[in-house]
This record gives structure tokens, sequence and C-alpha cells, in this order.
């Protein structure tokens, strides 16, 4: 069974190459485009894994990140941080408990090897 990874990211362009990238690697993506949408998307499809920009409409990344560790069926979701802002990042990280981050422009080949890692 193919590996799930669901994208939440309010840029189209994003989401469409990080779509495209792990479509060809074999995962079966899903997508969103704010914090809302990722909770809700997270809570139906129960993903493998969950990247996640950190700024976004409605509900921030930081915002649907907690509120995904607080539910018990998604808390062990591994999640990667998706931001284009190097400020605090740990700091974010730390605060929605999510398990790596990646920079925008980001390097495909990380993003793998970081996917890789958490979902074996």
């Amino acid at each position: 069974m193919n590996k799930k990874i669901l994208v939440v990211d309010d840029e189209s362009d994003i989401l469409k190459e990080v779509s495209f990238i792990l479509e060809r690697k074999g995962f079966t993506v899903y997508t969103g485009v704010n914090g809302k949408e990722a909770i809700e998307l997270a809570e139906r499809f129960k993903p493998d894994l969950i990247i996640l920009d950190v700024f976004m409409p409605c509900v921030s990344g930081s915002e649907a990140g907690k509120v995904i560790r607080e539910n018990e069926e998604l808390k062990h979701i591994p999640i990667i941080l998706l931001t284009a802002s190097i400020d605090n990042i740990e700091a974010k990280r730390m605060e929605c408990m999510a398990d790596d981050y990646i920079f925008k422009p980001f390097d495909y080949k990380e993003l793998l090897k970081k996917i890789e890692k958490l979902i074996k």
C-alpha cells in the first residue's frame, strides 16, 4: 500500500511542485491550502506524514500542528514544517511539536531524505 502524505501550503506553486515530486516517488498525496483544511484532511485521511507551511490564512500551520498533536488518532503522524522564514524556526518547530523542518525554496532531495527518515 502506498504511503499517504498530506501537503498543506497556501502557495499553489509549492503545492504543485511538492505533489509532483511525491507522486513520482509513489506516494499518495492530499493537499490543502490552510491550517483548517490541514486539520480536516488529517482527520479524514489519516496520512502517514504531514508537510505543513507555517504561515497560512484561517489557521496557521503552527496552530494546526498543535491541534493535530492533541488529537489521539493523529498525534503519532510525523510533521515536517515547510517555511520561508528562518527566524526562530526551532521555536516554531517545538511550538507545534513538528518532527523536522525544511526551508523554502527547498531541495527536493533533502525533502525526500527527511520524509524517508520519518516514514520507513
